[in-house]
């Protein structure tokens, strides 16, 4: 266009005018050209506005043509892709990826070169974290089962979408197939990406077709099919318990039949039996260690060896003299605790379980001497004490008893008591209609005394106003009693009661047993003694042979029985084997499981007799079993071993073993033959322990002679000294003042 100056502007020379109208036809020329869409920067741009184009229409769900995607390659074939690790993110990104590969107008399939925005790069990154993060969960999940998974490919037809789960077994290389053929060439419209070509050269094979996404079953098959029978059936019976073998059965090499145990009906038997943990053994060993580390923390050792001590000390007695006195105390062969502190912490003793005749017998005799006794008032106005009279020196004493003559309150006989008077107390008075009754052994115990009002000179119930130099001490394992001094006391390892006057104010036996009070004083009930006492140990040598029984032999035969049965014959061995011994000996005293032990050494021959087909030499496994049984009854003649709770224990172990234990039946005859001796075994014992029961409460044996020889044998005179208690057949209430 011609450009027409004005008339106001100066002349342009004719050079500059020309370049000026030059510049100006281009830019029109280039202003008309875009403005029509046939500019050179439009080629530039067309890649850009389609690609856009085409996003739009994908999201609006409108359908692409095929010739969209139309890519040559020079061999005529899509590459193979060789990283599989990529292909689960790759396959999310199939559209993006080949619309900027496959693109109209991006010579050489170049990338697009925008920056994509903060907001997409934050959300493309927690998707491929979640996306990782689950595939490595479930390859562990799969690690874990121990399965093994076909080896994959990665090729995939574009109507053939593939789900996650199907790209996540890709990298498990560990199933043997035969090789599969490669699919045929893919058509050349087709996406390098989403076509499928030939398989890559390598270990890649197509994946089998059907595949759960979760494992199960199917997978567990798949991976087990490489490992050889032998090795499951080692993994999964590792540590299980064998019939009629055992640890025990490992020791003493005993041989199977192998035709036996390889015949599909027994070998289906053995297969089906439960195999145990030993939580009981566990358990009542960890309560036998503490029981016996509180009771040696509390009451300390006796001394060790198998007869007597002698302990001395020098104490002031009741008469005010020092004198030396001895206590004989019972020597411990398994170091551990006394006698006496064992019936404390509830071992095995009779007299604490039942009213026994021969300690009534010596408690009313001692009753008898004090319902005599008076008190004793010293001359030198120093004290006086509850005695006898033959024990109250004429010379330095007075004895002040109630006579017809000279009676007390209320014309009473008998008294006087040191310091306790009807007349003088307050809590309980005695008024009608509680009036004390004229015998010294049945007045009540004093709680509020009031003093008489006169001098100490003054000879007129004197008992009342003197110092008391004795008061009851309950000593021994017989519930026995003496007025005597605290020092004295303390040396017999008595107790001393401050509060009482009179040993029949005090229930000395009740006190000796401890546990729980009886319901009736007069009555000994502590039946409980007879479970309580399997927790308890004579010593330490002792508890080391319970530990290694029970977690060597016990643990064993609970892994085959479970811990409900053992718990059973345990208990049930143990009462019945104590029950005996109470019966029988019932002035021993008495502690351990030795007969629920016993108990369970009977479950091993019980399993030798079941299993008797399956030895090749059934009479000898019997006889190696036996040989130590009746090496541990011969020591039980020993000191200290109760042989009648070991012979009972065995023998109600046996009759529960018989009805409890699991069993491999050879036949119908051998199976009801079983079935039948379960009934009977289980009667048999039930019978025998109520005729026990009946024989100690009802008719009990206080006088069996010959009964102790079976416990121990006197080889010499003292031998089985410390194993006895000798009833006393007197009176004790005087003996330390004659």
């Amino acid at each position: 266009m011609a450009h027409k100056p004005d008339e106001d502007s100066p002349e342009l020379s004719p050079q500059v005018s020309k370049t000026k109208v030059a510049k100006y036809r281009q830019k029109a020329r280039k202003s008309i050209a875009e403005f029509f869409g046939v500019g050179e920067e439009d080629e530039k741009n067309a890649l850009r506005w389609e690609k856009r184009r085409l996003r739009i229409a994908s999201s609006m769900g409108k359908g692409l043509k095929d010739d969209l995607f139309e890519q040559d390659y020079p061999d005529g074939a899509p590459p193979n892709v060789k990283d599989p690790l990529r292909f689960s993110r790759m396959s999310r990104q199939m559209s993006r990826v080949s619309f900027s590969s496959g693109m109209p107008g991006a010579p050489g399939g170049r990338k697009d070169t925008r920056k994509k925005s903060v907001f997409q790069m934050t959300v493309k990154g927690i998707s491929s974290l979640s996306t990782n993060q689950k595939e490595m969960q479930r390859k562990k999940s799969f690690k874990a089962q121990g399965q093994s998974f076909p080896r994959g490919s990665i090729w995939h037809g574009v109507d053939e979408p593939k789900t996650e789960d199907d790209f996540s077994l890709v990298d498990d290389v560990f199933f043997d197939e035969k090789p599969l053929k490669p699919p045929p060439a893919a058509s050349p419209q087709k996406s390098p990406e989403l076509a499928g070509g030939p398989s890559a050269p390598g270990w890649r094979r197509k994946p089998p077709e059907a595949i759960p996404s979760t494992p199960g079953e199917d997978m567990v098959d798949l991976g087990f099919k490489k490992i050889k029978d032998t090795v499951l059936m080692t993994a999964f019976s590792k540590d299980k318990r064998q019939v009629g073998m055992g640890i025990l059965g490992k020791v003493t090499r005993r041989r199977l039949k192998s035709t036996v145990i390889m015949d599909k009906e027994i070998k289906q038997q053995l297969d089906n039996l439960d195999d145990h943990r030993p939580y009981f053994t566990y358990w009542v060993t960890f309560v036998q260690i503490v029981v016996f580390i509180v009771a040696v923390s509390v009451y300390g050792f006796a001394p060790f060896g198998i007869g007597q001590t002698p302990e001395s000390a020098n104490v002031r007695m009741p008469n005010l003299a020092i004198q030396t006195e001895t206590h004989m105390e019972k020597d411990n062969l398994w170091f551990g605790p006394r006698q006496a502190d064992l019936i404390h912490l509830g071992a095995k003793y009779s007299p604490c379980m039942r009213t026994d005749e021969n300690l009534n017998a010596a408690i009313n005799l001692d009753r008898d001497e004090e319902r005599g006794s008076a008190c004793c008032i010293r001359n030198d106005g120093s004290g006086c004490v509850q005695t006898v009279e033959d024990a109250c020196s004429e010379i330095l004493s007075r004895f002040e008893k109630w006579t017809v003559k000279a009676p007390g309150p209320d014309s009473r006989l008998s008294g006087s008591v040191c310091g306790q008077d009807p007349k003088y107390c307050n809590n309980p008075s005695s008024t009608p209609p509680f009036i004390w009754l004229d015998d010294i052994t049945q007045w009540p115990l004093c709680k509020e005394t009031a003093r008489p009002n006169q001098s100490l000179a003054s000879q007129k119930d004197q008992h009342m106003s003197c110092e008391i130099l004795g008061r009851p001490c309950c000593f021994g394992i017989q519930g026995e009693c003496i007025i005597t001094t605290q020092e004295h006391c303390d040396l017999k390892r008595g107790f001393f009661h401050y509060e009482a006057t009179l040993c029949s104010q005090v229930n000395c036996f009740e006190e000796i047993c401890g546990m729980i009070p009886f319901a009736n004083p007069k009555n000994p009930d502590q039946f409980y003694r007879l479970w309580t006492s399997l927790f308890l140990h004579g010593g330490l040598v002792h508890l080391i042979f319970t530990i290694v029984f029970q977690m060597w032999i016990m643990r064993d035969l609970e892994k085959l029985m479970g811990a409900i049965r053992i718990t059973i014959i345990y208990l049930g061995a143990g009462v019945a084997g104590n029950l005996a011994s109470c019966t029988f000996i019932p002035y021993q005293v008495e502690a351990g499981p030795s007969g629920a032990q016993f108990g369970v050494a009977a479950c091993l021959l019980v399993e030798v007799l079941q299993s008797f087909q399956m030895y090749k030499h059934p009479f000898l496994a019997v006889i190696k079993l036996m040989l130590p049984l009746m090496g541990f009854f011969l020591l039980g003649l020993l000191p200290w071993i109760d042989n009648w709770a070991h012979l009972f224990g065995f023998f109600f172990g046996f009759l529960l073993a018989f009805a409890l234990m699991p069993y491999v039946s050879f036949g119908v005859f051998d199976r009801r033959r079983k079935i039948i001796s379960i009934i009977v075994c289980l009667g048999a014992s039930i019978g025998l322990f109520s005729i026990l029961v009946i024989i100690f409460y009802v008719a009990p044996l206080t006088d069996c002679h010959w009964c102790i020889y079976f416990n121990c044998i006197p080889f010499t005179q003292n031998f089985c000294e410390n194993m006895g208690v000798r009833i006393k057949k007197n009176a004790t209430y005087s003996s330390h003042f004659l």
